[in-house]
């Protein structure tokens, strides 16, 4: 009798545990829709504030840089302008990123030494941005991973306090675009609750360690979540940028004539921050 109480137990334990298990297997998700989920979190359509640089070498010096950065999304095109405000030496260099989902990623530098707006050739991408530790194509993708660049893949997922964090792992689809991008690889933590990565590792196209982004604080922007301080730390140079996002707020339109070419040389639209919506 005890025996058949015993094989009743486990036959009812093993009904209950079978839906669990086929519920886990079912609802695992794959690297490419972990990869979708953070290619489309929200963003503000459009969005003002400053940027904050400080650059530091081994040797322990720093060097600060502080510019206006501007944001506009609207369908199909994605606009970032950055404009230096800080030093002096380098007030009115600015930076535009035009990034189009139905044509090629178009981007600009405009050098007030020299005068003149240059169009940045796309494989420019993996260079670096004004002495920091972003490149380029870093600024472009603001903490995203453009879908047509990576082949992606999953590493094991982790628990740290009651929350789960992804590790989404990727490498270029040829070696077109490894040139351009200047990364063999990268592996990030993805934030589950808000599909952000809080750390993203780097290697050069050698494969090599390069450098290690970490968000140092994630806050909520007009509905949408924003890397407000982070650094990347550079293991090959022995250099690190820290970055601080201030009075970033979204305001209604960005006028459509702003960020373009022609009027990179005019400067940071400070009118902009005007717009108290």
């Amino acid at each position: 009798m005890k025996y058949l109480q015993k094989l009743v137990v486990i036959s009812l334990l093993s009904l209950l545990l079978m839906p669990i298990h086929e519920g886990n297997a079912s609802t695992k998700m794959s690297a490419i829709e972990l990869a979708e989920k953070v290619a489309n979190r929200s963003s503000n359509k459009s969005r003002v504030g400053f940027m904050h640089f400080t650059m530091r070498n081994n040797a322990g010096s720093e060097r600060k840089r502080s510019a206006l950065v501007v944001h506009s999304q609207v369908p199909e095109r994605t606009k970032i302008g950055i404009y230096f405000t800080e030093p002096a030496g380098l007030r009115d260099t600015s930076f535009l990123s035009h990034d189009n989902s139905a044509s090629q990623d178009q981007n600009w530098l405009y050098l007030p030494a020299t005068d003149r707006v240059r169009k940045l050739p796309s494989s420019s991408r993996g260079d670096y941005f004004m002495g920091t530790d972003l490149s380029y194509g870093d600024i472009k993708d603001n903490f995203k991973f453009a879908l047509e660049d990576w082949d992606f893949s999953l590493g094991e997922s982790t628990v740290e306090n009651g929350k789960t964090y992804y590790q989404l792992k990727g490498v270029p689809k040829n070696e077109l675009i490894k040139a351009e991008i200047g990364y063999a690889s990268f592996r990030a933590k993805i934030d589950s609750q808000t599909w952000f990565p809080i750390k993203i590792e780097y290697t050069d196209s050698d494969n090599a360690p390069l450098k290690e982004v970490n968000v140092v604080a994630l806050d909520i922007i007009d509905e949408t979540w924003t890397a407000t301080h982070f650094t990347i730390d550079n293991s090959q140079l022995q250099h690190q940028t820290e970055i601080i996002i201030s009075d970033m707020r979204a305001v209604t339109q960005v006028p459509t004539y702003l960020l373009t070419a022609d009027e990179l040389a005019y400067g940071a639209p400070l009118m902009l921050l005007e717009d108290k919506s």
